[in-house]
């Protein structure tokens, strides 16, 4: 996708490919939160960084890599996360066919920016396309069952349903 950061930009470090599977054929796209503390942040380096952290995050549980595949910061740039040829790790027992776009800040504490919302929506939108998915194929993280989580925080969660049905 020509308008996304490639993960170069942000990261030297590559996945484990030991620990990492495959992306089956992509059913879902799910939204996320970083659900960390309130970012405000829009330069380009305090975002690269912000996003730095939850990789290193990641690794230190184990996990491969990031688990999101984008990440959208609150000036709208969408960056590349996990490479979409590997499974995320974003959905307990869910990851399979879904890809996870993560929107940066903590939207318990803050709400998202517009322009952060706008291209959600428009990057979601291009997802779909992609993969031929549904609107109906679009989740945020606490919608998925069991998933026992706030994510992506009531001030995000409130606007899903609204970014859903415009997608339709």
């Amino acid at each position: 996708m020509a308008s996304v950061i490639p993960r170069n930009a942000w990261t030297r470090g590559g996945p484990d490919k030991g620990e990492i599977n495959p992306m089956l054929p992509v059913h879902w796209i799910t939204i996320h939160h970083d659900g960390m503390d309130s970012f405000i942040a829009t330069d380009y380096a305090s975002c690269a960084s912000r996003i730095e952290l939850i990789r290193m995050g990641h690794r230190g549980k184990g996990w491969a890599d990031i688990g999101y595949h984008f990440v959208i910061d609150r000036s709208g740039r969408v960056w590349e996360g996990r490479e979409l040829c590997w499974q995320g790790a974003h959905v307990k027992n869910h990851n399979e066919g879904n890809i996870g776009i993560l929107c940066l800040g903590n939207f318990d504490l803050q709400k998202p920016s517009a322009a952060q919302l706008a291209m959600l929506e428009r990057h979601t939108r291009l997802v779909m396309k992609q993969y031929r998915l549904s609107p109906a194929s679009v989740r945020s993280h606490r919608e998925w069952p069991a998933a026992a989580t706030a994510c992506p925080g009531r001030h995000l969660q409130a606007k899903v349903g609204t970014i859903r049905r415009h997608l339709a």
